[in-house]
């Protein structure tokens, strides 16, 4: 490896330590309202009202509603849900969920974990929006669950796989501001007991010229004062595989998401990024009656990285992840449900930088119990975990929860949580510290939620304290156990529809403070706004018997953050507003059109990183389905 690009990677790695440091609930068209029913808050199917920590369903229609192209942008209109980007699409995203730092969010893709082993973030910026069926949002600590990094919530997505009876074929062709061009297409077939699905997809943009000028001076952003004022492009390829099938109980199923493609940005040391994520998932669910469940899961996540200056390679980081699961989940009387389960990861790391330690063995054993009791339920877990490289850790929640009548339940969680340090701050040569100890944190919540003919809401409050978090020392710039964080906040969120209009909302404001003794104690940890709030209202229209569509106006406003944790490099609030129009056609034909970004706001979520101005973008859909 060069030694500007070993320089810049202990930069990358010490941005990642440093940041470590109400949107619109779910909606659709009133014909479209189904009961949710979600997996990722407690790993078996129930529905959301019926969980005790604070979920978000994001549906396919959600998506294609909001008409963007980026991750990180259409989670940011979420309650409890901050992001930064490096520029415009296709560059790097951080994502925080109540005010936790970036790699305190576990992704997962169809069950299976997702991400850089040696970075610790998860590729928000390169997921692409076409090939999603659906995306759960739990806010909490999840680690009884699912184990290190459960501390801000898990974002659960799943891919596109085929739903309705017969056969399915669409695409869509979209074209936009900053030459960004995506086109799609898929095709599944289902019968009565077994079904397939097969989708591609590839998006382009010349991008926008991402890091301002004058970062150097600022010691923000891409470090140089002067940066290339061409735009930084970015081109992703993905596609989709999904079948299979049900007999005498049992259902089979395996997952395929393969990502790849390459990004541009402004750099001395490299200034393009080649990408790859393979995610391939097996599910197998044995049901035992009516009342208990054996399920398997078995899979893979590689995560490769190339890094090149101009078209010269100048160094490499590849993750290969391989988990499996397995649970039992079933009522044990009619007044206590029962899951237990063992959890089996192995992590293994390539680089031309080389790591003196690099594999990882992780095994865990977990217990959850559900109680029913009239109109009170509870909640009791706890986790064992087992690790190769720094030992044992326990992790436990508890919660209880009161309906409030017919349309309102009252909820009570405490959950403890942790981050295992990362193979950078392990072991990367110069940087890292193997004496590093996980991250843990204790949280507390209260929350209720309710609905009422065609409105629901919801209002939580809650206080989540982080310890040995792991910060760099200011004279050796080694990453240590030294810091500590506390974050309140309070969202409230709610959404009223009927056939002619769809109104949704949330406001946010939180304190995600630092408590780490020293010169910053009590500073807004970095790139978190205090406060923020969304705003969907959506007009349905019936224009004639075989032309329908709706005309939406999208506004997002996020208050003041500050890029450094001493807060002296501010950057304002801002307003964005987009305008969007859809309408569906007979023979199966949608359109779509946007404006973003209408008030043309120059803003920025991490300080000199550019965002795209006001922007546009037209899509045409088409779909058909022979039952």
């Amino acid at each position: 490896m060069s030694t500007g690009l070993y320089a810049r990677r202990a930069l990358r790695c010490a941005a990642v330590l440093f940041l470590a440091g109400f949107a619109p609930a779910s909606w659709s068209a009133p014909d479209e309202q189904l009961e949710q029913v979600i997996v990722t808050a407690s790993r078996v199917p129930e529905p959301i009202e019926q969980s005790f920590w604070s979920t978000t369903v994001i549906s396919q229609a959600d998506i294609q509603t909001r008409q963007l192209q980026s991750m990180a942008d259409l989670l940011a209109d979420y309650a409890g849900i901050t992001m930064d980007q490096a520029g415009g699409l296709g560059q790097q995203s951080s994502v925080f969920i109540r005010g936790a730092d970036s790699d305190h969010t576990l992704l997962l893709i169809d069950g299976i974990r997702v991400g850089s082993a040696t970075l610790g973030i998860a590729p928000f910026e390169i997921i692409p929006l076409e090939q999603i069926d659906h995306i759960e949002v739990v806010r909490g600590p999840l680690s009884t669950l699912y184990g290190s990094d459960a501390i801000g919530g898990v974002i659960q997505i799943f891919t596109r796989h085929g739903t309705e009876p017969g056969l399915t074929v669409g695409g869509s062709a979209m074209g936009g501001s900053y030459d960004t061009k995506e086109f799609t297409g898929y095709l599944s077939a289902r019968g009565e007991n077994a079904w397939a699905s097969l989708s591609g997809d590839v998006l382009t943009t010349a991008g926008i010229a991402s890091c301002l000028p004058g970062s150097a001076s600022a010691g923000a952003a891409c470090f140089e004062d002067n940066p290339s004022p061409f735009p930084n492009g970015h081109q992703n390829r993905s596609g989709t595989l999904n079948f299979g099938g049900k007999w005498d109980g049992l259902t089979a199923q395996v997952e395929e998401l393969y990502i790849t493609g390459w990004t541009a940005f402004d750099g001395s040391f490299d200034n393009m990024l080649n990408f790859t994520e393979n995610v391939t998932a097996l599910h197998l669910d044995q049901a035992f009656g009516s009342d208990w469940h054996a399920k398997l899961l078995v899979g893979r996540d590689v995560d490769d990285e190339q890094d090149l200056l101009g078209s010269m390679p100048v160094g490499f980081f590849n993750s290969t992840r391989w988990s499996g699961s397995l649970q039992v989940d079933g009522q044990a009387t009619k007044w206590l449900r029962i899951l237990a389960g063992y959890d089996y990861e192995s992590i293994a790391v390539a680089s031309d930088s080389e790591y003196i330690v690099s594999d990882r063995t992780t095994r865990a054993t977990f217990l959850d119990l559900r109680g029913e009791f009239g109109p009170w339920s509870a909640l009791a877990g706890a986790r064992y975990e087992e690790n190769s490289q720094f030992g044992d850790h326990i992790t436990g929640n508890a919660g209880i929860k009161r309906t409030l009548g017919q349309h309102a339940r009252l909820t009570v969680t405490w959950g403890t949580a942790f981050r295992a340090p990362t193979f950078d701050e392990l072991y990367f040569p110069g940087f890292g510290n193997p004496d590093l100890q996980p991250e843990t944190s204790k949280s507390f919540e209260v929350g209720v939620d309710g609905e009422h003919d065609a409105l629901n809401w919801s209002l939580h409050a809650y206080q989540t304290n982080i310890n040995n978090e792991i910060n760099l020392d200011p004279i050796t710039f080694v990453p240590v156990n030294v810091g500590l964080a506390r974050i309140r906040g309070v969202e409230a969120q709610g959404d009223w529809h009927t056939n002619t209009w769809g109104i949704g909302g949330q406001l946010t404001y939180m304190e995600p403070l630092n408590k780490s003794p020293g010169p910053d104690y009590d500073n807004v940890l970095p790139r978190r706004p205090k406060d923020s709030a969304s705003l969907t209202i959506r007009r349905f229209i019936q224009a004639t018997s075989s032309i329908h569509g709706s005309v939406s106006v999208v506004g997002r406003w996020e208050g003041q953050r500050y890029d450094d944790l001493a807060n002296t490099l501010s950057m304002g609030g801002y307003l964005r507003v987009d305008l969007l129009t859809s309408w569906m056609f007979a023979g199966g034909f949608t359109l779509e059109a946007k404006v973003a970004n209408v008030l043309d706001k120059s803003y920025q979520t991490a300080a000199y990183y550019a965002q795209p101005g006001v922007n546009y973008g037209l899509t045409l859909r088409y779909r058909y389905n022979g039952k």
